[in-house]
């Protein structure tokens, strides 16, 4: 019995010699099977096909890559972050300005109080430029002398040009009656037969004279109506029915006329009071 024979056989004795020839032609037999089976086999998997797996398709998922550059944004987005820009550019000139105005205000002495004042005059072409003056007053300028603004010119007229009020203080001879009869010719335009526009008051008659003399300057190739109150003024009747574009007073003296309803100031007018602080010392005294 050989050791590859199945375990049925065990413990039987089988006798080669007698059946020599029935066991050859089994063991014949049974190679050969094994030949056609292992043949069949082998021929079954050359004639099966194979299968080849299929890849599932990929999808692609946006997001962020740090390999690749990013997509273009939207029209919308893009917009907004040009509009951004535009306000940042914007913040960063009028930090500047505000910077220079500092600067210039520093360089010539000059203090302020208040909020959002206006520029200070660079040079009085500036007048030009920024409010639209006409170039008779700036010809006026040129004849009389000033060839650049004073400290206190240089702030007073853009804050009165603003429409505002202003409160200014300067030594003798800075130039303060050019420095609030400027702005007052360049919102005038031109002259009028309506009334009174504009009052000057003055504590004394000899102050009024000299800037009713400073306005008729300044005026020159302009026919404003620029008019002194006096005696004959006051005889010439209700003054509200003559042209005058500017008045220029003393506080007693305007008082007398509109108590005797001579004058009507009724209407908006630009009011300017020169030497304010010598005004009031002046009525304490009568008190």
């Amino acid at each position: 019995m050989e050791k590859g024979s199945s375990f049925l056989f065990s413990g039987t004795t089988f006798d080669k010699k007698r059946f020599a020839g029935d066991f050859s032609r089994f063991k014949e037999k049974k190679a050969s099977d094994h030949v056609v089976e292992s043949g069949k086999s082998e021929s079954e998997e050359e004639a099966r096909p194979v299968k080849k797996r299929k890849r599932k398709a990929t999808v692609s998922v946006e997001g962020f890559n740090v390999f690749k550059p990013s997509k273009s944004p939207a029209p919308g987005i893009q917009q907004n972050e040009h509009e951004k820009n535009e306000l940042s550019q914007t913040k960063k000139e009028l930090n500047r300005q505000i910077e220079r105005n500092a600067l210039l205000r520093k360089k010539h002495n000059i203090h302020i109080s208040g909020n959002s004042v206006p520029a200070p005059l660079e040079k009085f072409s500036n007048l030009s430029s920024r409010y639209g003056c006409e170039s008779y007053l700036l010809h006026n300028l040129a004849e009389l002398g000033f060839k650049k603004p004073t400290p206190i010119q240089r702030q007073a007229i853009p804050v009165l040009l603003s429409g505002r009020e202003c409160f200014a203080c300067a030594l003798t001879g800075s130039g303060k009656t050019l420095a609030f009869v400027c702005p007052m010719l360049i919102k005038l335009k031109h002259a009028s037969k309506d009334g009174v526009r504009a009052v000057i008051l003055c504590p004394t008659r000899e102050l009024a004279a000299q800037a009713t003399r400073e306005s008729k300057k300044l005026a020159k190739g302009k026919r404003f109506y620029i008019r002194l109150w006096t005696k004959e003024l006051l005889r010439s009747g209700d003054i509200s029915k003559l042209p005058c574009d500017i008045l220029i007073s003393t506080p007693q003296s305007l008082r007398f006329a509109i108590h005797k309803k001579k004058l009507d100031l009724s209407r908006y007018v630009d009011f300017f009071i020169i030497e304010a602080n010598l005004l009031q010392l002046l009525e304490t005294s009568k008190e």
